[in-house]
């Protein structure tokens, strides 16, 4: 974690030979940007499965829940603007996980009921997110503006699971979300160079994950089941933006994620060979971030 704070420090430190001069107004505008923002980032994540394919005996059978997964890290984006109406956006940031926790627990009844096993370990998890966006200029006031963006994303997640001590195995849960989404992104200007800037948007995904589970003898490895399904999600960011110069600018960001799946397959791969299919029931993951970009127009 220390190198990306020394990034993060030569970087904007880098900014301030590019400050204007006092009272300096920023008119001009730029088509192409490239910004560089730090990320801190707090995810919940859980995941059930039935008993069975039908999704019965019992109706929940194992839950996992994943509470307070700690990642900093840090994003790259690119946009370039083609004409007065259309923008396309780029970007990729990776996230690395320092702290968390996760629960396991089985149940013999319906509905949660009649617990069998309850365990606690340490979690972590690294992050890989890709995105590309093309943004269409709905209209423009003097101080407002709007537009619709339609886009493709790939998020992928390693959730690693340590026992509580260090001898003890490590299991690994490789999660991946990917699909379309369409969104609409609006900004107000404000005097002295300042702007809010929000979006909000909505997608569809295929979900897919692969564990190696290390916590039991039962299961065959290093692939022990895999899961797949689909579902909706949504999200949002806010943003205050303020225009140091003509080709330099900060952005404060925040960022809100919540992604769901709907009842999927879990396929179990045991350690004496066999293979057996139960339904998985769903899977969800809620994401708060928050960001500092440097952004640099050309």
């Amino acid at each position: 974690m220390s190198h990306l704070f020394k990034i993060t420090a030569l970087f904007y430190g880098l900014l301030v030979p590019c400050l204007p001069a006092s009272g300096q107004a920023v008119t001009q505008k730029k088509h192409f940007h490239i910004s560089f923002a730090p990320l801190f980032s707090v995810e919940n994540f859980h995941w059930s499965i039935a008993g069975n394919a039908k999704g019965t005996n019992p109706n929940i059978l194992s839950e996992l829940n994943f509470i307070r997964l700690r990642r900093t890290g840090f994003c790259l984006e690119g946009q370039y603007q083609f004409s007065r109406r259309f923008t396309l956006k780029a970007a990729a940031a990776r996230q690395y996980g320092y702290s968390g926790r996760v629960t396991d627990i089985d149940y013999a009844g319906n509905n949660r009921s009649l617990p069998v096993t309850f365990l606690k370990f340490r979690s972590r998890n690294n992050t890989h997110d890709y995105r590309v966006r093309c943004n269409y200029l709905l209209f423009r006031s003097g101080i407002f503006s709007l537009a619709a963006q339609a886009g493709y994303f790939i998020s992928k997640a390693g959730y690693r699971i340590q026992g509580p001590a260090a001898t003890h195995a490590k299991s690994s849960y490789n999660a991946q979300w990917r699909g379309p989404f369409l969104g609409i992104e609006g900004q107000i200007r404000l005097p002295q160079n300042w702007e809010i800037r929000a979006n909000i948007n909505s997608q569809y995904h295929t979900y897919h994950a692969e564990a190696d589970w290390r916590l039991r003898s039962v299961f065959s490895h290093p692939l022990s089941f895999v899961h797949h399904a689909t579902g909706w999600g949504a999200g949002g960011s806010l943003g205050l933006h303020y225009q140091l110069g003509l080709r330099v600018g900060l952005q404060l960001n925040s960022s809100l994620q919540h992604w769901r799946t709907g009842a999927g397959s879990d396929h179990l791969y045991m350690a004496d060979g066999r293979r057996i299919c139960t339904r998985m029931n769903e899977s969800v993951k809620t994401q708060l971030g928050v960001g500092l970009a440097g952004i640099f127009g050309f």
